[in-house]
């Protein structure tokens, strides 16, 4: 008997010395990503006040002013990342996202570089000349601008899919952008996949 309770106390720290090892090998997993700067959380983007931002204001059709819930997702044809988030919106209600193609030379190149991706043309936007992304005050691809009512209520960096998610759906908002309170917070960010404008 003796014998048995020796084997379950030798089980019991082999296991809790493994669920330590373990512990530390997370720890260390996360510390490489941020020392080498792989961290998947978004980069808060400023928007301009100075002037209007409703999205018909900066070249975008006049009806989404009126969305209660709209993204506006910018991507572009030299971005890899880019291409992991168009391809991660076959899978997902594209309904309340309006794609921004960025650094297209052409509106056939953009629609063309989307066209794999199941998103409709019909919402879609080839900025050629870049006014769009100006008008907002973005720099980078992937981002994201959130209108909350009309009211551009966030932008950030999109640095995967995984990220841009929650964010499609009114429901699934994070609290800080839930519509009782409009007030964005920033939430954290990350420089990984992003492409200067």
């Amino acid at each position: 008997m003796i014998f048995l309770w020796v084997v379950v106390g030798v089980l019991c720290l082999l296991t809790a010395v493994c669920l330590l090892a373990l512990i530390d090998q997370f720890r260390t997993l996360e510390l490489i990503r941020t020392k080498i700067k792989l961290e998947d959380t978004p980069e808060p983007l400023p928007l301009p006040r100075e002037r209007s931002l409703l999205p018909s204001s900066v070249g975008l059709p006049q009806a989404l002013d009126r969305e209660n819930h709209l993204v506006v997702l910018f991507l572009s044809t030299t971005c890899t990342t880019c291409r992991t988030i168009a391809d991660g919106l076959r899978s997902a209600s594209t309904a309340s996202v309006w794609v921004v193609m960025e650094h297209a030379r052409t509106v056939e190149e953009g629609l063309a570089w989307l066209a794999t991706s199941g998103i409709s043309a019909e919402r879609v936007t080839v900025d050629v000349g870049g006014r769009i992304a100006e008008g907002l005050g973005i720099t980078v691809t992937p981002s994201m601008v959130l209108y909350q009512s009309g009211e551009a209520a966030l932008a950030q960096t999109v640095p995967s899919y995984r990220q841009l998610e929650p964010l499609l759906s009114a429901r699934t908002l994070p609290q800080p952008l839930k519509p009782q309170s409009l007030k964005p917070q920033p939430l954290k960010y990350a420089k990984e996949g992003t492409i200067r404008v």
